[in-house]
């Protein structure tokens, strides 16, 4: 059933209908072209006898010219073409038009005010006809309507079967583009519907690739819920670990404020050592609002293009010291060549401390770590390698998650966002963090686009 309160139904129907008059346009300005051309060849025909006869006359005098009047007169079909010659006193010298009834209008006269010499078909309906001079004598010539009125019908059947055909096909793809438009809408709004009611794995079929506009709609809706329900399960993610990591510490400050408060006198250390776990839970969520700030796109208004070689510099002049009280080696490996990235200083600096920071808070003593900026295939890249232990390649992935850490991590400090932030880091500046094994050890990369 086709239901025309569908704008795509209604406004195919409408462009088809569009279609038929721009055609009925046109197709009625061929037609009077056509009248025209036709008229103007068919009056050029007679001006051209005429210069035939007239220089008859001049060569060989009237007599050749009425001969010649007759013979033109005896060749046509049915009268279709008329002809006379008179006289000065207004005797017919010649051809076979013998009388006209009746004024001739516009150069126009009806068949039935002719009187001609012999049968007159019944198609011709009137007579073009044109007067000349030629010497004393009178020329009148004329043509039937029959051969215009032949070709004029024969274009308006032409014509007419045209717009139907127009319309009926124009209707037809009008109705089948419409109910391919409203089935691509029907699937998007489907799959928008199915998302409002929680199911957020939804997406549109794309059947092909996309060819038209809805489809790229489409793959671009598919992509913002794809994006949406990744926010979703990291939004659940970030519940779920606070809940499991942030439970235990707030338990233990809160049984430590109450011992503090059973006590007449508070103990320092114990007062301390509260003041502690309150600033590492205020941390946390400091580092958790950063991260989800990051991850809605913030900040980007204060990209510029940076150098990376001096991003890696800095950081290494700032770690360089303390890889050295922990016995470790902090390596600087910068490119001759600039190498240019769009960003926030401010963030990609953040980027660099928290991997090299990384790599030396799980690593022992004795272990190189190489800090670069470098290119790779013409792309701009960040790598923090070191040759220390590394990770089991299953924990890959897992390490940038928020709170992650690892069983040989439980010991040391942290709060297992350095590496979640690393990557919220990345997403902004539409770089991939990519993470491998360095054969011995573990190297992490960066990899940017070209800087705009």
């Amino acid at each position: 059933m086709f239901n025309l309160g569908r704008t795509s139904l209604r406004l195919s129907l409408k462009f088809a209908f569009l279609y038929s008059v721009l055609s009925a346009i046109i197709f009625a300005g061929a037609y009077w072209f056509t009248e025209y051309e036709v008229r103007n060849w068919l009056h050029a025909q007679m001006a051209a006898d005429t210069e035939v006869l007239i220089d008859i006359y001049e060569q060989s005098g009237v007599e050749e010219m009425a001969r010649s009047v007759n013979l033109m007169a005896a060749v046509n079909f049915e009268n279709d073409r008329i002809f006379q010659l008179q006289g000065p006193d207004g005797e017919v010298l010649g051809g076979n038009l013998l009388q006209i009834n009746g004024p001739i209008t516009e150069q126009y006269i009806a068949a039935d005010s002719v009187e001609v010499s012999g049968d007159t078909s019944d198609e011709i309906s009137g007579y073009w006809i044109i007067q000349n001079a030629v010497g004393p004598y009178i020329l009148l010539q004329g043509t039937g309507n029959h051969v215009l009125s032949e070709v004029l019908e024969a274009m308006s059947i032409t014509l007419v079967t045209g717009i139907i055909l127009i319309m009926a096909l124009g209707s037809f793809a009008g109705v089948w583009v419409g109910r391919l438009t409203e089935r691509q809408i029907a699937s998007i709004s489907g799959a928008l519907g199915r998302v409002a009611d929680g199911q957020l794995s939804a997406r549109i079929p794309i059947i092909d690739a996309p060819t038209d506009d809805l489809s790229r709609v489409a793959v671009s809706i598919n992509g913002a819920l794809e994006q949406l329900e990744n926010l979703m399960e990291s939004q659940i993610q970030i519940s779920n670990d606070i809940a499991h990591d942030l439970r235990t510490p707030l338990q233990r400050l809160r049984q430590r404020l109450e011992k503090m408060t059973r006590q007449r006198v508070v103990d320092p250390e114990e007062a301390e050592i509260a003041l502690t776990q309150t600033e590492d839970i205020i941390d946390t969520f400091n580092a958790l609002l950063r991260i989800a700030q990051l991850e809605a796109g913030d900040r980007r208004e204060r990209f510029q293009t940076t150098d990376l070689r001096s991003i890696v510099t800095n950081v290494h002049e700032a770690f360089e010291p303390s890889a050295e009280d922990a016995g470790q080696l902090l390596l600087l490996e910068a490119s001759e060549e600039p190498v240019l990235v769009s960003g926030d200083p401010d963030l990609l600096m953040q980027l660099v401390s928290n991997l090299v920071e990384n790599a030396l808070r799980h690593t022992p003593e004795g272990t190189e770590i190489s800090l670069e900026a470098t290119h790779s295939n013409s792309h701009p890249v960040l790598r923090v390698s070191d040759n220390g232990p590394g990770i089991a390649h299953e924990n890959y992935e897992k390490v940038f998650r928020r709170f992650y850490r690892g069983e040989k991590s439980r010991t040391t400090g942290g709060n297992g966002l350095g590496l979640s932030l690393c990557k919220a880091i990345a997403d902004l500046h539409h770089a991939e963090l990519k993470i491998s094994d360095n054969n011995p050890g573990l190297r992490i990369e960066a990899h940017f686009a070209n800087a705009e």
